[in-house]
């Protein structure tokens, strides 16, 4: 009788520089893992970062988490994989992560190589893709037309398992990937190995947020994952903590339209027949998860155009006359602010004001079903996009004002209801983006926009 495979993967973090414990991480290491990966970024946080070439963690929480992770990668001799690198996975993000990752090289003299892999799609191959009817729009997105495609300043593509691959079979031991699934990152090397692809990426999704399936859920943590032919099992790194059947089963909800879905560049994953069973206190044993490859293979876009300068103003209202008349207030004060701008010759065209009420609306906006039930407090928050940094200021301090002197019933005082809790009260916010691109591309090979680098570190 042959012997039952198995793999064991280690995920670091939900995100690179969201911190591990260093208890757990080691637990992961002496456990007898073959290889470690963490996911570095999201699209959660929103465009700016994409388009500002910034990450969303500080380079300080970067360093530690690569450090620890690369020093401990080398003791054992397994490779690293990192996702989505420097958050967005633009070439910015990445270069960022590369100098880090060349740094701490240096630093602790580790030797290894390292494999680059860009996210940023070939912007003639996207228009001729377009005219070929080979893109689609993602789910309430409208169809993508040339015209967007010009003003989208920043894209990428988030590749699937096959672009790792190709780096791993490349002899990478560290492998540093542009946009990519989180998935992937886990489900890259099972694959290769010729383990089944539903239990793989399942598993994959089940841990590319570590901690987020572990209980008690005290900040971020390692999870390990042991992958076999008939399903997968995880467990937490740190051994005061646990995993259960619920907290596993609840990873299906996050970030998915549906928990029975989950949409990759190859196919999706189908985990209706799943079954979650908890093997003791701590590990959770997942079979009769299912894979469907996909017809066509496709990546999603994901672009960025600057829309101008943001500056914001907070404010806090506790006067109840004002809260029940806050609809009519918020439409005078928009009033009265198209006019004031205008006297200032600024264009309609030019600028835009959002007013967010947090209390009443501030989240669901107009989708919000209790919206005649306001609290004792609402929250404003005045939110100006204009073509210029100049324009943004000058549209917010007219609004500001208007706030503060604005009528409304019942109204006991001359002005000022409104409290700002900040000095300056008119922040700058720096420069505005919204996303231009959300959609599917069929591509030719899995590999076809994701050039690597290699090198030795």
């Amino acid at each position: 009788m042959s012997e039952k495979r198995g793999i064991r993967m280690l995920a670091v973090s939900g995100c690179l520089g969201y911190g591990f414990t260093e208890t757990a991480f080691d637990a992961g290491l002496q456990s007898g893992i073959d290889f470690i990966a963490c996911d570095a970024g999201s699209m959660d946080p929103g465009p700016w970062y994409l388009g500002a070439g910034k990450p969303y963690v500080s380079e300080q929480a970067l360093r530690r988490d690569l450090e620890i992770m690369l020093a401990g990668a080398r003791r054992v001799g397994v490779p690293v994989i990192i996702g989505s690198a420097g958050g967005g996975g633009a070439t910015p993000h990445v270069a960022i992560l590369e100098r880090l990752i060349r740094e701490i090289a240096a630093e602790r003299g580790l030797h290894f190589k390292l494999a680059v892999i860009s996210s940023v799609p070939d912007r003639d191959l996207v228009a001729e893709r377009l005219k070929q009817d080979r893109i689609r729009p993602l789910e309430n997105v409208p169809p993508l037309t040339p015209e967007t495609l010009d003003q989208t300043d920043v894209m990428v593509a988030m590749m699937g398992a096959e672009p790792l691959q190709a780096a791993l079979r490349g002899g990478a031991d560290v492998v540093l990937a542009g946009r990519c699934s989180d998935s992937a990152l886990f489900a890259a090397i099972p694959l290769m190995q010729g383990y089944p692809a539903g239990p793989a990426w399942h598993l994959g999704k089940t841990i590319e947020c570590g901690g987020a399936i572990v209980r008690p859920k005290i900040g971020q943590d390692c999870v390990i994952g042991h992958l076999d032919d008939d399903g997968f099992e995880v467990e937490p790194g740190h051994p005061d903590k646990r995993c259960t059947p619920e907290s596993v089963a609840a990873h299906t909800l996050y970030e998915n339209p549906s928990p029975y879905d989950f949409i990759e560049p190859s196919g999706v994953v189908d985990t209706r027949d799943a079954t979650y069973t908890a093997l003791d206190d701590r590990r959770v044993r997942v079979t009769g998860s299912q894979y469907n490859r996909a017809e066509k293979y496709t990546v999603k876009l994901e672009g960025v155009r600057c829309v101008g300068h943001r500056s914001i103003m907070i404010a806090g209202i506790r006067d109840s006359r004002l809260i029940e008349e806050i609809h009519s207030f918020c439409d005078a004060m928009n009033d009265r602010v198209v006019t004031e701008a205008r006297n200032l010759g600024i264009a309609d065209s030019d600028w835009t004001l959002t007013i967010r009420r947090y209390g009443l609306d501030g989240v669901l906006g107009p989708l919000e079903p209790r919206r005649s039930e306001p609290g004792h407090e609402l929250g404003l928050v005045l939110d100006v996009v204009g073509r210029t940094e100049e324009i943004a200021a000058s549209v917010l301090a007219k609004a500001r004002y208007i706030g503060m002197h604005t009528e409304f019933k019942g109204r006991l005082s001359s002005s000022g209801n409104l409290a700002m809790p900040f000095s300056p009260s008119d922040i700058s916010v720096g420069s505005a983006w919204e996303f231009s691109l959300w959609h599917a591309m069929e591509l030719d090979d899995p590999c076809e926009i994701f050039p690597i680098t290699f090198s030795e570190v």
